[in-house]
């Protein structure tokens, strides 16, 4: 290896020469191979890789834009970040087959069901369950749990259904239904009629819930990250 302590500096490869320059000097050692940063972007399993990054991020902008109905309270700047790590995961399940294909697979939503997709939020969607025999939503002890912080307030819930198109996400129209969180008994459960898919791309009921003042659609949320939530089921 060798350096210069001349006035100027030199970097990159020259030839059969790699210049580079550490502590103000400048170094030379000979080239042993491996991909220059043209051949790298151009190598076909970078280029796979950059085009499975642009879908995902196209599929998460129309998941954002179909979503709006259900969570537009939502202040969170992280939350785009939060969908993208969490496709991307699901990107990963099947490296050899296409993104599209991956996000018409049900199975491979199993992972997010009665998950906030807001990491942030303290609303728990654990309990809910969603029958498909008779079309119906349980929300099971949710609202006698959040009524010993929100005594008085409403619990807003938008119901619909999820599907893909063209790898795009596709939501339904909600249907909203309010209950007021009143202290009861932990055995009396909230059962709810779901409303009934529209469309022959949805295959997945999808939730919201926001707690709010009043019941309706324009009522603020006390905090519009943490009384926030939205979740497959």
């Amino acid at each position: 290896m060798a350096k210069t302590d001349n006035f100027f500096n030199i970097s990159g490869k020259m030839g059969e020469m790699i210049f580079y320059i550490r502590n103000g000097k400048t170094f030379v050692k000979p080239y042993s191979g491996g991909f220059t940063k043209k051949e790298t972007q151009n190598h076909p399993k970078v280029k796979v890789a950059q085009e499975r990054f642009a879908k995902l991020a196209h599929f998460v902008k129309s998941f954002k834009q179909g979503l709006l109905p259900y969570l537009w309270r939502q202040k969170d700047g992280s939350f785009h970040n939060q969908l993208m790590a969490i496709f991307s995961q699901i990107s990963k399940l099947n490296p050899e087959q296409s993104f599209e294909k991956i996000l018409e697979v049900k199975a491979n939503y199993q992972s997010l069901k009665n998950k906030s997709l807001n990491k942030n939020s303290k609303i728990d969607p654990i309990t809910l369950a969603y029958n498909p025999e008779n079309n119906t939503l349980s929300l099971g002890y949710l609202p006698y749990q959040l009524s010993e912080k929100h005594k008085g307030l409403f619990l807003e819930i938008a119901m619909g259904w999820y599907g893909v198109n063209q790898g795009q996400a596709q939501f339904s129209e909600p249907v909203m239904q309010y209950i007021k969180l009143e202290v009861k008994s932990p055995s009396h459960g909230v059962l709810l009629d779901f409303p009934v898919g529209d469309s022959t791309d949805a295959f997945l009921p999808f939730v919201s819930m926001a707690i709010v003042y009043q019941d309706n659609p324009e009522s603020p949320s006390p905090h519009p990250t943490h009384t926030l939530t939205a979740c497959f089921v």
